[in-house]
Protein backbone atom coordinates (compact mmCIF):
# COMPACT_ATOMS: atom_id res chain seq x y z
CA UNK A 1 0.00 0.00 0.00
CA UNK A 2 1.30 3.67 -0.74
CA UNK A 3 0.39 6.56 1.20
CA UNK A 4 -1.14 8.93 -1.80
CA UNK A 5 -0.29 12.03 0.35
CA UNK A 6 2.22 14.82 0.50
CA UNK A 7 4.67 13.71 3.39
CA UNK A 8 7.37 16.64 3.88
CA UNK A 9 8.88 14.93 7.21
CA UNK A 10 9.74 11.89 8.83
CA UNK A 11 10.79 11.79 12.44
CA UNK A 12 12.40 9.17 14.55
CA UNK A 13 12.81 8.24 17.79
CA UNK A 14 16.06 7.17 18.96
CA UNK A 15 16.16 4.33 21.66
CA UNK A 16 14.27 1.29 20.39
CA UNK A 17 13.72 2.81 17.13
CA UNK A 18 17.60 2.83 15.44
CA UNK A 19 19.33 2.42 18.30
CA UNK A 20 18.98 -1.30 19.91
CA UNK A 21 19.65 -1.12 23.76
CA UNK A 22 19.58 -4.60 25.14
CA UNK A 23 16.93 -5.23 27.43
CA UNK A 24 15.77 -1.60 27.04
CA UNK A 25 13.31 -0.91 29.64
CA UNK A 26 15.22 -3.86 32.74
CA UNK A 27 18.37 -1.13 31.64
CA UNK A 28 16.45 1.78 32.45
CA UNK A 29 14.44 -0.06 35.29
CA UNK A 30 17.88 -1.25 36.96
CA UNK A 31 19.06 1.96 36.94
CA UNK A 32 15.98 3.43 38.46
CA UNK A 33 16.50 0.88 40.76
CA UNK A 34 20.26 1.62 41.46
CA UNK A 35 19.46 5.62 42.27
CA UNK A 36 16.64 4.88 44.52
CA UNK A 37 19.03 2.98 46.41
CA UNK A 38 21.44 5.57 46.19
CA UNK A 39 18.96 7.69 47.64
CA UNK A 40 17.71 5.63 50.59
CA UNK A 41 13.69 5.47 48.46
CA UNK A 42 11.69 2.56 48.73
CA UNK A 43 11.26 0.70 45.39
CA UNK A 44 7.73 1.98 44.10
CA UNK A 45 6.02 -1.36 42.05
CA UNK A 46 7.37 -2.21 39.11
CA UNK A 47 4.60 -1.50 36.74
CA UNK A 48 4.46 2.41 38.44
CA UNK A 49 8.54 2.56 37.93
CA UNK A 50 7.80 1.58 34.13
CA UNK A 51 5.18 3.82 33.53
CA UNK A 52 7.04 7.22 34.65
CA UNK A 53 8.64 7.12 31.55
CA UNK A 54 5.67 8.26 29.80
CA UNK A 55 4.41 10.78 32.36
CA UNK A 56 5.41 13.83 30.28
CA UNK A 57 4.78 16.68 31.87
CA UNK A 58 4.02 15.08 35.05
CA UNK A 59 7.36 13.19 35.37
CA UNK A 60 9.26 15.30 37.89
CA UNK A 61 5.86 15.17 40.16
CA UNK A 62 5.63 11.55 40.09
CA UNK A 63 9.15 10.79 40.45
CA UNK A 64 8.85 13.44 44.15
CA UNK A 65 5.82 11.34 45.33
CA UNK A 66 7.87 8.89 45.61
CA UNK A 67 9.83 10.39 48.59
CA UNK A 68 12.62 12.36 46.57
CA UNK A 69 12.90 15.90 47.68
CA UNK A 70 16.04 16.43 45.58
CA UNK A 71 14.43 16.01 42.06
CA UNK A 72 17.82 17.35 40.46
CA UNK A 73 20.35 15.78 42.60
CA UNK A 74 18.12 12.79 41.96
CA UNK A 75 17.50 13.01 38.02
CA UNK A 76 20.98 14.32 37.76
CA UNK A 77 22.28 11.20 39.62
CA UNK A 78 20.56 8.45 37.37
CA UNK A 79 21.70 10.60 34.16
CA UNK A 80 25.43 9.95 35.02
CA UNK A 81 24.97 6.31 35.57
CA UNK A 82 23.64 5.97 32.45
CA UNK A 83 26.08 7.47 30.44
CA UNK A 84 28.45 5.51 32.31
CA UNK A 85 27.02 2.56 31.23
CA UNK A 86 25.83 3.07 27.75
CA UNK A 87 29.42 4.23 27.13
CA UNK A 88 30.56 1.45 28.62
CA UNK A 89 28.23 -0.52 26.34
CA UNK A 90 29.09 0.69 22.98
CA UNK A 91 32.42 0.38 23.42
CA UNK A 92 31.40 -3.65 24.14
CA UNK A 93 29.80 -3.49 20.95
CA UNK A 94 26.10 -4.65 23.14
CA UNK A 95 24.71 -1.17 21.94
CA UNK A 96 24.04 -1.07 18.23
CA UNK A 97 22.44 0.63 15.42
CA UNK A 98 19.24 -1.69 14.06
CA UNK A 99 20.35 -3.41 10.52
CA UNK A 100 17.54 -1.55 8.78
CA UNK A 101 18.69 1.83 10.11
CA UNK A 102 21.28 2.23 6.55
CA UNK A 103 17.53 2.97 4.98
CA UNK A 104 17.53 6.67 6.50
CA UNK A 105 20.19 7.45 3.63
CA UNK A 106 17.27 6.58 1.01
CA UNK A 107 14.63 8.53 2.95
CA UNK A 108 16.68 11.49 3.96
CA UNK A 109 17.07 11.81 -0.16
CA UNK A 110 13.22 11.94 -0.19
CA UNK A 111 12.26 13.83 3.13
CA UNK A 112 13.11 16.13 5.76
CA UNK A 113 14.28 14.48 9.10
CA UNK A 114 14.04 14.71 12.10
CA UNK A 115 15.69 13.02 15.48
CA UNK A 116 13.08 13.56 18.70
CA UNK A 117 13.84 11.83 21.91
CA UNK A 118 13.43 12.08 25.83
CA UNK A 119 16.85 10.49 25.67
CA UNK A 120 18.45 13.15 27.74
CA UNK A 121 21.49 15.48 25.20
CA UNK A 122 24.55 14.34 26.05
CA UNK A 123 23.68 10.37 26.08
CA UNK A 124 21.51 10.66 22.85
CA UNK A 125 24.73 12.73 21.47
CA UNK A 126 26.67 10.33 22.71
CA UNK A 127 24.67 7.70 20.75
CA UNK A 128 24.24 9.83 17.57
CA UNK A 129 27.91 10.18 16.95
CA UNK A 130 29.11 7.21 17.79
CA UNK A 131 26.88 5.45 15.12
CA UNK A 132 27.17 8.35 12.54
CA UNK A 133 23.45 9.53 12.37
CA UNK A 134 24.18 12.98 12.33
CA UNK A 135 24.32 13.28 8.56
CA UNK A 136 21.47 12.14 8.27
CA UNK A 137 18.96 14.41 10.05
CA UNK A 138 17.77 18.66 9.60
CA UNK A 139 16.78 18.86 13.11
CA UNK A 140 17.59 17.53 16.86
CA UNK A 141 15.72 17.75 19.22
CA UNK A 142 16.12 15.72 23.04
CA UNK A 143 14.09 16.30 25.68
CA UNK A 144 15.70 14.48 28.86
CA UNK A 145 16.16 15.63 32.07
CA UNK A 146 16.65 19.66 30.74
CA UNK A 147 13.61 19.66 29.08
CA UNK A 148 11.75 16.78 30.77
CA UNK A 149 8.36 18.52 31.25
CA UNK A 150 7.97 18.83 28.01
CA UNK A 151 9.06 15.51 26.90
CA UNK A 152 7.21 12.86 24.73
CA UNK A 153 4.02 12.67 24.62
CA UNK A 154 3.32 16.31 25.16
CA UNK A 155 3.16 18.52 22.26
CA UNK A 156 5.79 20.59 22.05
CA UNK A 157 8.44 18.75 21.04
CA UNK A 158 6.93 17.42 17.78
CA UNK A 159 6.19 20.64 17.14
CA UNK A 160 8.74 21.84 17.56
CA UNK A 161 10.74 19.82 15.61
CA UNK A 162 8.37 20.27 12.56
CA UNK A 163 8.58 24.21 12.95
CA UNK A 164 12.15 23.70 12.42
CA UNK A 165 11.42 21.28 9.53
CA UNK A 166 8.92 23.60 7.79
CA UNK A 167 6.34 21.01 7.64
CA UNK A 168 3.06 20.67 9.23
CA UNK A 169 1.71 17.59 11.25
CA UNK A 170 -0.61 16.82 8.48
CA UNK A 171 2.90 16.15 6.21
CA UNK A 172 5.00 14.41 8.58
CA UNK A 173 5.30 10.97 9.66
CA UNK A 174 6.43 10.16 13.54
CA UNK A 175 8.04 6.83 13.50
CA UNK A 176 8.73 5.34 17.08
CA UNK A 177 8.37 1.71 19.13
CA UNK A 178 6.58 3.36 22.46
CA UNK A 179 3.61 4.44 23.36
CA UNK A 180 4.61 8.46 24.19
CA UNK A 181 5.82 8.30 19.93
CA UNK A 182 2.04 7.01 19.17
CA UNK A 183 0.13 8.99 21.47
CA UNK A 184 2.17 12.24 21.09
CA UNK A 185 2.32 12.06 17.26
CA UNK A 186 -1.53 11.70 17.11
CA UNK A 187 -2.12 14.49 19.70
CA UNK A 188 -0.73 17.08 17.15
CA UNK A 189 -1.99 15.62 13.63
CA UNK A 190 0.65 13.14 12.83
CA UNK A 191 0.66 10.13 11.02
CA UNK A 192 1.82 7.52 13.31
CA UNK A 193 4.04 4.44 12.72
CA UNK A 194 4.71 2.20 15.61
CA UNK A 195 7.96 0.10 15.10
CA UNK A 196 7.40 -3.42 16.34
CA UNK A 197 10.51 -4.25 17.14
CA UNK A 198 11.73 -8.14 17.93
CA UNK A 199 11.86 -8.79 21.83
CA UNK A 200 10.73 -5.82 22.76
CA UNK A 201 7.25 -4.89 24.27
CA UNK A 202 4.81 -3.61 21.95
CA UNK A 203 2.36 -1.17 22.77
CA UNK A 204 -1.38 -2.67 23.47
CA UNK A 205 -4.08 -0.62 23.66
CA UNK A 206 -3.29 2.72 21.62
CA UNK A 207 -6.31 5.05 21.79
CA UNK A 208 -6.19 5.88 18.46
CA UNK A 209 -3.80 3.25 17.18
CA UNK A 210 -0.76 4.07 15.49
CA UNK A 211 -1.64 4.96 11.05
CA UNK A 212 0.52 1.81 10.70
CA UNK A 213 2.78 -0.71 12.46
CA UNK A 214 5.82 -2.16 10.69
CA UNK A 215 8.58 -4.52 12.10
CA UNK A 216 11.10 -2.79 9.00
CA UNK A 217 12.22 0.76 8.54
CA UNK A 218 12.27 -0.75 4.94
CA UNK A 219 8.76 -0.42 4.88
CA UNK A 220 8.51 3.32 5.51
CA UNK A 221 8.96 3.47 1.50
CA UNK A 222 5.52 2.81 0.76
CA UNK A 223 5.40 6.38 1.75
CA UNK A 224 5.41 8.99 -1.15
CA UNK A 225 5.77 12.32 -1.85
CA UNK A 226 3.64 14.23 -4.82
Amino acid sequence: MLYQTSIKAMLFDLDGTLVKLPEMWQHFDQLLIETLDEFGIPHPPQDTRKAIWHTGSNFESEIKSWGVEDYSSFIHRFDVLDFEQRKALIEDGEIQLFDDVDILENLAERFSLGLLTNTPPDIAWLEVKAFNLEGFFDDFVMLGTVEQHIAKPEPDGFLRCLRNLQANPKEAVMVGDSSSDIIGGNRVGMITVLVDRPGQQTPTNLKPPPNLTITNLVELLQFTSL
